[in-house]
C-alpha cells in the first residue's frame, strides 16, 4: 500500500510585518504613479530575487545612489537607509515613500537618540546587511560586531550601548552581550530583536518533531532564511535551502512527511509552488 505524502507548514512562515508593508507602499506607488513619475526603490526592496524581477517587470526601478535620477518616486527599502542617503533624496526634490520595517525605524531612532548624547554604539549583525548600515548610518562612534570573537577583542567605552540587527539569532545576541557586559557591567543592552524572527526559529522547532525531512524557503542573501537553514540542519533532519520550487532535489522524494518553512521575504505564491511541488513528487 502506497503511503501517502504530506506536507506540514510550520505555524509562522513568509512575509513578516515589515516586509508585507513595504512591499503594499511600493504596489501602491506603482498603481499610482503617471507614466512621468518613475517608481524606484532604493536599493533592493527585499532579499528575495523573484519579487524584485517582478518588480523590475512591473516598472519598478532600482537605484544605489541618489544622483542617479532627477524626478521620480523613491521607496526605501524595509531594511532602511542612512540619514545622510535620505536627506539627499528629499533634497533633490524626489518623491520618497520610506518603506523601513517600523522595528527596524525604532532602532534607526534609539542610535540617533544615543549619538546625540555622544554615546558609543555597538552593532551586532552583519556588517554588510543593508540594516546595520542604515543604523551605522545614525551613529557618530560606531563599532560593528558579527559574532562573540569579535566582541572578546573590543574594548567598550564607558557610556556604550548595544544594539542587534533585527533578523540575528538571539542566542548570539545574549553571549555577545554577556562578553560585553563583563567588560562593561554599565553598557547599555537595548532589545531589538524581532519577535517575527524568534516566532519563526521557534515554529521550525515544533515542525522539525513533527516532519521527516525539511525545505527552507528564501532568498540566498535572506539574514533570517540562513538562520531557518542553519536552525532545521542543527535538528538533525535532511533540509534543504531553496529559493524556488524548480530546486527541489530528488532525494526529497524518499519522505512521505515533509515539513516547509520560509523567510519573512518570501511571497505566499513561492511557498505554494514548492508545497505543489513536492505533492507531485
Amino acid at each position: 500500500m502506497e503511503t501517502k505524502k504530506e506536507v506540514i507548514r510550520a505555524e509562522v512562515l513568509g512575509f513578516c510585518m515589515g516586509v508585507r508593508a513595504a512591499m503594499k507602499k511600493v504596489d501602491k506607488a506603482a498603481a499610482e504613479a503617471e507614466k512621468r513619475d518613475k517608481v524606484y526603490t532604493f536599493g533592493p526592496l527585499i532579499h528575495n530575487s523573484q519579487v524584485l524581477d517582478d518588480l523590475a517587470f512591473r516598472g519598478v526601478g532600482q537605484i544605489d545612489d541618489p544622483e542617479e535620477i532627477d524626478e521620480g518616486t523613491v521607496v526605501v527599502r524595509a531594511h532602511g537607509i542612512e540619514k545622510k542617503i535620505y536627506n539627499q533624496l528629499v533634497d533633490r526634490g524626489l518623491n520618497v515613500i520610506d518603506g523601513t520595517c517600523p522595528r527596524v525605524l525604532r532602532s534607526m531612532k534609539t542610535v540617533d537618540k544615543y549619538s546625540r548624547k555622544g554615546w558609543h554604539v555597538i552593532l551586532f549583525g552583519d556588517a554588510e546587511h543593508g540594516e546595520i548600515r542604515a543604523l551605522a548610518g545614525y551613529a557618530d562612534k560606531v563599532t560593528i560586531v558579527e559574532n562573540p570573537a569579535q566582541a572578546m577583542n573590543l574594548e567598550v567605552p564607558k557610556q556604550s550601548m548595544v544594539i542587534a540587527q533585527t533578523t540575528v539569532s538571539p542566542t548570539a545576541y545574549e553571549e555577545v552581550c554577556r562578553i560585553l557586559l563583563a567588560k562593561n557591567p554599565d553598557l547599555h543592552v537595548i532589545r531589538s530583536i524581532c519577535p517575527a524572527t524568534q516566532k519563526r526559529q521557534q515554529a521550525l522547532r515544533d515542525l522539525s518533531v513533527k516532519v521527516q525531512a525539511i525545505v527552507v524557503i528564501g532568498g540566498r542573501h535572506s539574514s533570517n532564511t540562513k538562520r531557518l537553514f542553519e536552525l532545521a540542519q542543527s535538528s538533525g533532519k535532511p533540509s534543504w535551502h531553496i529559493e524556488v520550487a524548480d530546486e527541489l532535489p530528488e532525494a526529497l522524494s524518499r519522505y512521505t512527511r515533509i515539513g516547509i518553512t520560509a523567510g519573512a521575504s518570501t511571497p505566499d505564491w513561492i511557498i505554494d509552488e514548492v508545497e505543489n511541488r513536492i505533492m507531485e513528487m
